[in-house]
């Protein structure tokens, strides 16, 4: 058997797996979201797709049902997440953006922040009042709820082999603040150069989603292994979450998975072994 079909059989059966888990992970999931607490908690909704509950406000990141996904996977009530205060979108690619999801909430009393490229699509196919509508803005923060959001252009783009011209999407990136801690979520990243992000102070942590480079996910070494770990170090963050793992949209060839947590890993200990390191996959709670 090749590499990539073994790799494939992995990625289909894990598939196969959180799809027969799905029902179990999302009611216990909801059921802790929605419980008053005064622990900052984050849960994952899919590979890089987040539920909130941080200084008692119920928040979320590019919401996004299993089903969007995999077809074969049970339907949630979109009444489940009523409760949301508000929700951060970053980018239009289709394991970010799931617009019957937004649909379905729609006449909920919850506000958007949805970047001025989304806005046409939101608008039209989700349907949601202008009113509750916020188009974000690079480095101009704002408060809900006592929550501070800093939003920022992130670094969607990746340079193309042989040309000149970049490829990738426009998406925003957050530095969101809740209870004096600082967390930042650059949303998918594929140019590693920190030196074109915006100066953060000491950040509590960082959410890392992983990709070593297109159609790299086979190789012994990906060639953007060491670029991933020297950027994220580089913002001197004080614990690392990586996620963006298991996205099933992608064959063999771009599934990033628990072989590559454990490569990131080990290059990070090797310089920064002060530095917290973790991997989280749908279903699991983190305490931020």
């Amino acid at each position: 058997m090749d590499r990539f079909t073994e790799k494939q059989r992995e990625i289909d059966q894990h598939a196969t797996e959180v799809v027969a888990d799905y029902p179990a992970l999302w009611s216990q999931m909801i059921m802790e979201w929605r419980q008053p607490g005064l622990e900052d908690l984050a849960w994952l909704m899919y590979s890089a797709n987040y539920l909130f509950r941080t200084a008692n406000v119920r928040w979320a990141m590019d919401p996004l049902r299993l089903k969007h996904k995999l077809p074969d996977a049970s339907e949630i009530s979109v009444d489940n997440l009523k409760d949301l205060d508000f929700v951060l979108l970053t980018h239009q690619h289709s394991d970010h953006l799931d617009l019957n999801l937004l649909h379905g909430l729609r006449d909920y009393p919850i506000l958007w922040v949805v970047p001025a490229p989304l806005l046409p699509r939101v608008q039209a196919e989700a349907d949601i009042a202008a009113d509750r509508l916020i188009v974000p803005e690079p480095m101009r923060t704002i408060e809900i709820q006592g929550i501070r959001i800093t939003p920022f252009d992130g670094l969607h783009w990746e340079t193309q082999t042989g040309s000149q011209s970049l490829r990738g999407v426009p998406a925003m990136g957050y530095l969101v603040e809740f209870n004096g801690k600082r967390w930042l979520f650059l949303g998918d990243t594929r140019t590693y150069e920190a030196s074109q992000l915006p100066v953060f102070d000491t950040v509590c942590g960082v959410f890392a989603h992983v990709w070593l480079g297109r159609e790299s996910a086979l190789r012994n070494e990906p060639p953007l292994l060491n670029a991933f770990c020297k950027f994220y170090v580089a913002l001197q963050p004080k614990q690392i979450i990586l996620t963006h793992l298991y996205e099933f949209g992608h064959d063999a060839n771009d599934c990033w998975t628990n072989e590559h947590v454990q490569q990131i890993t080990s290059l990070i200990a090797e310089t920064r072994s002060d530095i917290s390191i973790s991997f989280e996959l749908i279903g699991n709670k983190l305490v931020l």
